[in-house]
């Protein structure tokens, strides 16, 4: 709407504006919380507690990664549903999966990475709603949810070592994950989200 007003303007000045042309607009809305969850807890006996808690909340849920996704199937007594992998449109992100009653089932560290990317893109300038609109690749669609839709954003971070990652010709470990959320936490409140982080 803003860009709207400021075209019409535009065309008004004939594409030469001959004086200060301000454009304000406010959009009032509903509260909307996002829910996140990636890795399983620490301790094998709190995966109920924090399936428990990750499912009691309001709002849209996003499970990222392998083993996160099994256990959320599991607690909602579902399948993870892999067999029509949809790649989208960023090759770089891995396909997504599908859980009955779960909104967005995706990888775990490399599509979050990308959503931290996405994040600093689009506190810079670089990236935008429009940019996002359309785009089916996991990240996209977490950075839309995050970004555009959620004003209360909760992230429910498990700290078990996936032992896949320690493979020292990976790029990927614990202490990787672990600051790929605090970066991308602190990027959501920057954009004015209010955020809590549980970790298990």
């Amino acid at each position: 709407l803003t860009g709207v007003l400021l075209d019409q303007c535009r065309l008004l000045y004939d594409n030469h504006p001959g004086d200060d042309a301000t454009v304000c607009t406010v959009k009032v809305r509903q509260r909307a919380s996002v829910s996140l969850l990636i890795g399983p807890p620490q301790q094998p006996s709190d995966v109920e507690k924090m399936m428990d808690l990750f499912f009691s909340k309001s709002g849209k849920h996003i499970v990222c990664g392998g083993t996160t996704a099994s256990l959320a199937a599991k607690h909602l007594g579902k399948t993870v549903d892999a067999s029509l992998p949809v790649k989208g449109d960023d090759p770089t992100v891995p396909p997504l999966a599908y859980i009955d009653g779960v909104d967005l089932v995706t990888e775990g560290v490399i599509t979050i990475s990308r959503v931290l990317e996405l994040s600093e893109e689009y506190l810079d300038g670089r990236c935008n709603y429009h940019d996002l609109r359309y785009k089916t690749d996991g990240a996209s669609q977490i950075a839309r949810l995050l970004f555009e839709e959620a004003t209360d954003i909760s992230f429910y971070v498990g700290r078990a070592i996936n032992h896949a990652h320690q493979n020292p010709s990976l790029p990927i470990n614990f202490s990787i994950k672990m600051r790929l959320v605090q970066e991308l936490v602190e990027n959501l409140e920057k954009m004015g989200k209010h955020v809590r982080v549980h970790y298990f």
